[in-house]
């Protein structure tokens, strides 16, 4: 039967806990261990993560299943393919060990979707940050009225990457430029220069 592999499917959810998979994909728990669900608008958490390999489940969406169905939703794919995406992230030994070249391309591959998950959690924290102070500023018309206006828009498409195509904007030097950018950004929105020159908060 093709795609089918049991073993493959056990070691994959002994290997790695639920809230593991949460983490690699982003997801923030509170202490009640809720986050923002991915399968649906959500604003208020709802997304329960179970301990003890129990898996997760919406309250609002009504989504559950445990680690591999997770993944499976979030890719949209089969349960095979996502077993051997969490056996390839977590680097899971299956049935026939790895040479040294095989296991170096595969921990280049580990290393460069954490590095991607990172980017992704980092950088929607930032351009997220831009965007509310954007907001506030056509709102109340203050002094950053005009950068607001010719800015939201692309940081509104720019959100929407960073959640729908996180890797491609990774590989984008010229977004990743941006992002930096808008951190700086943010540490000076604050700041004002008088008109003697000095600076002020």
């Amino acid at each position: 039967m093709k795609g089918y592999n049991p073993d493959l499917f056990r070691k994959v959810k002994k290997a790695v806990s639920m809230q593991q998979v949460a983490e690699y994909y982003g997801l923030q728990l509170n202490r009640k261990g809720l986050c923002q669900c991915p399968f649906h608008q959500d604003k208020n958490p709802s997304l329960k993560i179970y301990p003890d390999g129990k898996g997760f489940y919406c309250f609002t969406c009504g989504t559950g299943g445990d680690q591999i169905k997770f993944v499976a939703l979030y890719h949209d794919t089969s349960n095979y393919e996502a077993a051997k995406e969490l056996a390839a992230a977590f680097d899971i030994p299956l049935a026939e060990p790895m040479t040294y070249r095989e296991k170096r391309e595969a921990e280049l591959v580990r290393r460069h979707r954490v590095a991607v998950a990172a980017f992704k959690k980092r950088s929607t924290l930032y351009v997220k940050m831009y965007w509310i102070l954007l907001c506030e500023a056509i709102h109340e018309r203050n002094e950053h009225f005009t950068e607001a206006l010719q800015n939201i828009t692309y940081i509104e498409y720019l959100l929407e990457n960073i959640e729908e195509c996180p890797e491609e904007v990774y590989e984008d030097k010229k977004a990743v430029r941006r992002i930096g950018d808008i951190k700086r950004r943010i540490t000076d929105w604050y700041i004002r220069i008088e008109a003697d020159g000095t600076i002020s908060r």
